[in-house]
């Protein structure tokens, strides 16, 4: 037997979703989805992403597109839960509901649902799509090739960037999946940037604030490799709001892997 375990809806959403079919949840989990992205198969199960658009025959800019994320026996264990096994996008719901009221740089969150049918648990998380914005690591590679401006955008991206992390961590919760790919940017009409983070299944609240900035900071330095010494240097002063750091911030930035000599 098919049995929703829990469900939450953005109300502004939900007569949208009623109307395409999107709130019947045993139809969704049981359909045939297009992968955006294949699904990923470990931790015992399955999770897959499909982007979806609710008004296809509607212009362009009236669409209505949202990314729908859906996964059946993914699951983690942690300390913090007694190492029950709970499902990864529990996880991220409980992050976004969190820190929604807190920080800017989440994407808009659509519903969330979890299900238990023939003993098998899972998930749908569905949020806004991202329009208009792209993945850092992407726009950095087209920055790259520009001419003199390219150095102030790349700095201006990542002033962003380490904005957003710092808002997090300032919040006690740390991304722990801090990749550039996971950092979607947009310039605006003032040459400042939009940063929105996606991929929110590992996120927590570490013991410490040293711990958020050392997990967060040094993976998105790590895994920037196509940012120079420089661009890391600046990527840490945005971070710790300073020009020279202290003695405990170079503590800190010692025990991360991946960042530049300071």
């Amino acid at each position: 037997m098919f049995q929703t375990k829990q469900q939450w809806v953005a109300p502004e959403w939900k007569n949208a979703l009623e109307k395409t079919g999107l709130l019947n949840i045993e139809a969704v989990a049981k359909r045939e989805f297009e992968w955006f992205e294949a699904p990923n198969r470990r931790r015992g199960g399955w999770s897959g992403v499909t982007r979806i658009v609710l008004n296809p025959n509607a212009v362009p800019e009236e669409r209505q597109v949202l990314f729908l994320k859906i996964q059946q026996n993914h699951f983690y264990r942690a300390a913090s839960t007694c190492f029950r096994k709970r499902l990864t996008f529990q996880r991220e719901f409980e992050a976004l509901k969190a820190l929604t009221p807190a920080v800017k740089c989440l994407p808009n969150l659509v519903l969330y649902s979890q299900w238990e049918h023939n003993g098998n648990q899972g998930a749908i998380i569905v949020t806004e799509a991202l329009q208009g914005l792209q993945p850092f690591d992407k726009w950095l590679r087209q920055a790259r090739p520009r001419e003199n401006q390219s150095t102030k955008s790349i700095l201006k991206a990542l002033q962003s960037i380490a904005t957003a992390a710092r808002e997090i961590h300032l919040t006690g919760w740390a991304h722990f999946g801090f990749h550039p790919k996971h950092a979607f940017i947009a310039e605006n009409a003032d040459e400042e940037y939009s940063v929105r983070l996606i991929d929110w299944e590992k996120a927590r609240q570490p013991s410490s604030s040293a711990e958020c900035s050392i997990e967060d900071v040094s993976r998105f330095l790590r895994h920037s490799t196509e940012l120079n010494n420089d661009e890391k240097v600046a990527y840490l002063r945005y971070y710790f709001q300073t020009q020279t750091f202290t003695s405990n911030q170079k503590r800190i930035i010692h025990k991360m892997r991946g960042v530049p000599v300071i």
